[in-house]
């Protein structure tokens, strides 16, 4: 049988916020996200802040009855804290994401699952502070990325599927919050070093993206069972026309659809349509919720002879 290779589509919807304020861009990107899917034939994860639910909720209850996930995205400024949720402590963030779940449950008529973090902003109170809210699963790590002035500092932290450690945002563990982070190229940096470049469409063109998704894939299928869930996520976000076939980020899109396809099919995978929500539900299905933390274990073999 061959080897299955999810892959996902996150979009962060964020068109209202506060430094873009343009819900018709944001009302023209999600249906021609919508239609991009529907034509391709994949499944979205669709992460919004507030008030874009407050201003496009039939639209997401209509791309959710199409199969589509609709989850939560914050970005603490825009409900009058500070702008990085990872500068907060633990009851600061039940807060603060608290009150957007709430706000989500009023248009969308039940809590969120899936949740998402402005600029992957976090720190070692985050991933117990979602656990304590009920959060299911959700893009939170960055692998790689390191922009404290974004309270982001994200290490070697893993790049697969994985429970995140109680007291270490940057090890594994046993929070029941399943991270499904970005497909990532760590070797290939942006930003002066401080981003890796990753699956997101706007970043680069589609050759480009290319050599990310072989790289992923193939590194996720020499490890075998070590890696019991592969799979692919692109991300982007409602701040683009999507709508306008047109656009250099829709036939962006486009190519990195292709290429996964493309390149599923040279390694003998089998491409797999799935939300977010449904990678981490196959993850659980797969690999119990540990109980504790790793053991980190000292090499002190250059010690012999002292």
């Amino acid at each position: 049988m061959k080897t299955p290779l999810y892959f996902t589509l996150q979009i962060d919807c964020e068109a209202t916020q506060h430094s873009i304020r343009d819900p018709k861009l944001g009302a023209r990107a999600i249906r021609g996200l919508g239609e991009i899917c529907a034509d391709a034939g994949i499944k979205a994860t669709f992460q919004v802040i507030p008030s874009d639910l407050k201003a496009h909720h039939r639209i997401y209850q209509e791309l959710e009855a199409q199969g589509h996930e609709i989850g939560l995205h914050v970005h603490p400024a825009d409900q009058g804290y500070q702008e990085f949720l990872g500068v907060y402590g633990f009851e600061e963030q039940v807060k603060i994401v608290g009150e957007a779940m709430g706000l989500f449950a009023q248009h969308m008529g039940y809590r969120p699952r899936g949740f998402t973090p402005g600029y992957g902003s976090a720190n070692d109170h985050t991933y117990p502070a979602l656990e304590s809210l009920g959060l299911n699963h959700g893009l939170v790590s960055i692998p790689t990325r390191n922009l404290p002035q974004c309270a982001c500092v994200w290490g070697n932290s893993s790049p697969d599927l994985h429970y995140p450690h109680r007291y270490n945002r940057c090890l594994c563990g046993d929070v029941d919050f399943v991270d499904v982070p970005p497909t990532i190229d760590p070797s290939s940096r942006m930003w002066g070093g401080a981003h890796p470049q990753d699956l997101r469409v706007e970043l680069v063109d589609a050759k480009n993206h290319w050599y990310t998704i072989q790289k992923s894939v193939l590194r996720q299928l020499s490890a075998g069972e070590k890696i019991p869930v592969k799979y692919l996520k692109a991300v982007t976000h409602n701040t683009f026309d999507y709508g306008d076939k047109r656009n250099f980020r829709r036939e962006t899109l486009l190519g990195i659809i292709a290429a996964a396809k493309g390149i599923c099919k040279a390694q003998g995978c089998r491409f797999v349509p799935a939300t977010s929500e449904k990678i981490a539900g196959e993850y659980r299905k797969r690999v119990p919720l540990p109980r504790g933390g790793p053991i980190l274990r000292l090499d002190t073999r250059g010690r012999a002879g002292r």
